[in-house]
């Protein structure tokens, strides 16, 4: 897959995945961002310009995306973004820098981005709109779901499962055969050594449970 390629946010990941366009042997020429913010409107953001808002996306219909957009205080809004949007799956994406290691017998979604130094090992299924970002691994047969956000230096051992929207805190490991439950959230620093309840937010060496988080933020 090759073309043009429009990014969809242009705050810190979508920086990060324009300059690997830019500066990385890739199959994309970079057209520009789409933001929302009406500040950026007409400017250019490390060089590279604001197109419009994310409604003029109508007029890239030729062009392929990857969504970059996020909230520490909304995480469901990259979701809510991609559903509004409606972007055809065959315009989605799939962002992987040269120095990234993901074995051939490894499944890599849509829209999914992974930064340099990434381990992802054989038969491991990742999902669409998945962020991973630099020296993650991603052992074999780990299955991680859409919309999840893994951080710097995360460690996921084999087997084992990281369900929607979770989010991965940086120098986190999960343990092989794990589940963390969807959009829940793995603290800094943290082991994990049993299952993660969907919607909650664990911590610690070995993880806690910390909170409970509301599926009710979790809705469009």
């Amino acid at each position: 897959m090759s073309g043009k390629l429009i990014i969809v946010g242009a705050g810190g990941d979508g920086r990060n995945v324009a300059e690997i366009v830019q500066e990385t042997s890739q199959p994309w020429r970079l057209l520009g961002f789409l933001d929302d913010d009406p500040n950026k409107q007409g400017a250019e953001v490390n060089g590279v310009p604001v197109l419009g808002t994310t409604s003029d996306i109508h007029r890239y219909e030729d062009c392929h995306f990857v969504v970059l957009v996020g909230n520490p205080k909304d995480r469901y809004v990259k979701k809510r973004v991609v559903d509004r949007l409606a972007i055809r799956p065959e315009q989605l994406a799939t962002i992987i820098h040269p120095t990234a290691i993901v074995s051939k017998y490894a499944e890599v979604g849509r829209g999914t981005v992974i930064l340099p130094l990434v381990t992802v090992m054989a038969d491991a299924k990742i999902g669409d709109h998945v962020y991973i970002a630099s020296k993650s691994n991603i052992g074999h047969n780990t299955t991680i779901g859409d919309y999840v956000f893994i951080t710097a230096l995360v460690g996921i051992a084999g087997n084992a499962v990281v369900e929607e929207g979770s989010f991965i805190g940086l120098n986190a490991s999960i343990r092989d055969g794990v589940t963390v439950g969807k959009w829940s959230s793995v603290g800094m620093g943290s082991a994990v050594v049993s299952d993660v309840p969907p919607f909650h937010v664990v911590g610690g060496n070995p993880a806690s449970v910390l909170r409970r988080l509301d599926p009710e933020e979790f809705h469009s």
